[in-house]
């Protein structure tokens, strides 16, 4: 999913560029993300369909933060969201918010990743 603009960033430990859906992680540390959006799936698909949004770290989908779709038909538009914690020791380390299962539409979308402090050693 692409991300049109940035409303409000502080440092470098995270980054995106406006019209872009990777987010870069540049500083390792225990960080929060917040999706929030509505799907809808397009008009070309055949019904029913499930589609499953999802964020991804690296390519691969970060467990606890999926959440499945169901549309009867394109009129549907459903809301979702999800957050996650997520401990990110490595970087840089790239951020995506996916949908996969079919086609479809993605609007009022706004992805928040906020660095909550440092990994724990013990």
């Amino acid at each position: 999913m692409v991300f049109d603009r940035n409303y409000l960033s502080y440092g470098t430990a995270v980054s995106h560029t406006a019209g872009s859906g990777d987010f870069t992680v540049n500083q390792p540390g225990l960080y929060q993300i917040d999706y929030h959006g509505v799907v809808s799936a397009a008009p070309t698909e055949t019904f029913p369909v499930t589609i499953v949004t999802s964020l991804e770290q690296n390519g691969a989908i970060v467990p606890g933060a999926s959440i499945p779709g169901q549309f009867q038909d394109a009129t549907q538009a459903i809301p979702q969201s999800f957050t996650v914690r997520l401990p990110i020791t490595t970087v840089p380390t790239t951020l995506q918010v996916v949908g996969e299962g079919g086609s479809y539409l993605a609007n009022s979308m706004s992805l928040n990743v906020t660095r909550l402090g440092d990994v724990p050693t013990t």
